[in-house]
């Protein structure tokens, strides 16, 4: 009996790879092998899974500074042979830098861009940016500013970029954007779909997530437009370019990228569905499924992939909301929450590994029987 472990991460307590090796670890208790994928949909551990996958990684660390302006060190994959760079958003730029005290208004993706930067500098020709756990609504702009790009007031002023600005510029300068940028290829790895401005746009759907006051939405959107405006010289609603506060149309505008799904690259890298062909069945699971699951979420896309097949999956997760019959629908088995007495989120969260054990142990007794 052999089963693939594809477990995405539970957030602020296990990444993919240690939830996987917990589980593994239980199934060889029983006498259960596994082979293991780590997973990511373009969010946090999506460097990890790229260094994981693929062979000939490493892991850089590199000075830049979050998304207040504070220096900070960041980590991002190389493939030397591949000269590849996988840069999350969220190493530099991620919403844990939110400060109470500050909103979307005042910070921005210059972290970011620094982090190219370095990459750029290290001969990366090819950069996947990874777009989930954003913690700003600046455009882009402050990416772009650290590749050289200057944005300008009325006065011929340069601007910060932070979200404020957005309203304020008059004109982009390209003069001193790097010049190494026309030789390099860039993937914004993501699944979100929604515009930059709007209704389903950047300010109206992430700016409260961020911290953007609800009553200041309106105006906020209206900046963008006019961002946008000044950019492009027009407002339009391309799929994807609200990604993480507007990265996305930055990164597409500006600097060509394709847009990818964020667990397609991965599971393309891995052989996902090869190896969920030749196992007997599959382990997947995060923090938390629900409806929104349903959309595109990593392990749903996964126990599709296991329906398809004929086999079963079984996801082990933090805590699950919806009907046991629409996951039913999806190729889910079963749904195992692994906590399993009343605890506090905090509480959940840090005894997560522990949960995650015995429930494991759980299902390797049920298998074996």
């Amino acid at each position: 009996m052999e089963a693939l472990i594809a477990i995405d991460s539970f957030k602020n307590s296990m990444t993919s790879i240690q939830a996987n090796q917990i589980v593994a670890d239980q199934l060889a208790e029983h006498d259960i092998s596994s082979r293991q994928i780590a997973i990511a949909d373009g969010g946090e551990g999506t460097v990890a899974a790229f260094l994981a996958n693929q062979p000939g990684g490493e892991a850089v660390t590199a000075a830049t500074v979050d998304i207040s302006g504070e220096a900070i060190q960041a980590t991002y994959g190389y493939f030397a042979t591949e000269k590849l760079a996988v840069i999350e958003v969220a190493a530099a730029s991620g919403i844990q830098f939110i400060a109470a005290d500050k909103t979307p208004a005042q910070t921005n993706t210059y972290g970011t861009g620094l982090l190219i930067k370095a990459a750029i500098e290290r001969s990366a020709t090819k950069i996947i940016i990874g777009l989930g756990g954003s913690g700003t609504v600046d455009g882009g702009a402050g990416i772009l500013r650290a590749l050289g790009y200057r944005f300008l007031d009325a006065h011929e002023q340069p601007l910060a970029m932070v979200g404020r600005d957005l309203g304020r510029v008059v004109r982009i300068d390209t003069t001193q954007v790097l010049p190494a940028l026309k030789h390099v290829q860039f993937v914004n790895a993501s699944d979100v779909t929604n515009p930059l401005t709007g209704a389903d746009g950047a300010a109206a759907i992430f700016g409260p997530q961020k911290g953007l006051p609800v009553e200041q939405v309106t105006d906020y959107d209206a900046a963008m437009q006019h961002y946008m405006q000044v950019a492009t010289g027009q407002v339009s609603d391309h799929l994807g370019d609200g990604a993480a506060g507007g990265i996305g149309f930055a990164l597409r505008y500006f600097l060509g990228a394709e847009v990818k799904s964020g667990f397609k690259l991965i599971a393309e890298l891995s052989h996902l569905e090869q190896q969920v062909a030749n196992v007997d069945f599959v382990i997947s699971g995060e923090g938390q499924v629900d409806d929104q699951s349903f959309m595109g979420k990593v392990p749903i896309q996964i126990s599709e992939l296991a329906q398809a097949h004929d086999k079963n999956c079984y996801l082990l997760v933090g805590n699950q909301k919806g009907s046991n019959q629409a996951f039913a629908d999806h190729g889910v088995t079963a749904v195992l929450p692994i906590v399993d007495h009343v605890s506090t989120l905090a509480e959940a969260m840090q005894q997560g590994p522990e949960n995650l054990t015995k429930m494991a142990d759980r299902l390797a007794r049920i298998l074996v029987r």
